[in-house]
């Protein structure tokens, strides 16, 4: 009896073993899975995030384009508006100075 119990024992240490060492197998596998998991969903956040800031320097870029051709437009009208309103007292200036002109310095 002595050896079936011993024998008993050393098959239920062995089967213990054999579980532990599947129980380690299995969480060096869980540790892995989750540690891949977790690169990958830090990776795919990056892309996003660099997407979504590649997205949004794009439409800040667009929308200062836009701006500047406005100012640009709205600058040509108003120097425009100024030259149309100069235009005629440029000819009474240009009299004026011809005459200082040659008063000054003679036929």
């Amino acid at each position: 009896m002595a050896e079936t119990v011993a024998d008993e024992v050393r098959a239920c240490e062995a089967s213990a073993r054999e579980i532990v060492a599947r129980a380690k197998s299995e969480g060096a596998r869980l540790v892995a899975s989750a540690r891949t998991s977790g690169e990958q969903a830090v990776k795919e956040a990056r892309q996003k995030s660099h997407r979504y800031f590649r997205d949004e320097v794009r439409k800040a870029e667009g929308e200062a384009e836009a701006s500047a051709v406005k100012i640009v437009n709205d600058g040509r009208e108003e120097a425009d508006r100024f030259y149309s309103g100069a235009k005629p007292r440029a000819a009474e200036v240009a009299d004026w100075l011809a005459k200082e002109v040659m008063s000054a310095y003679g036929n």
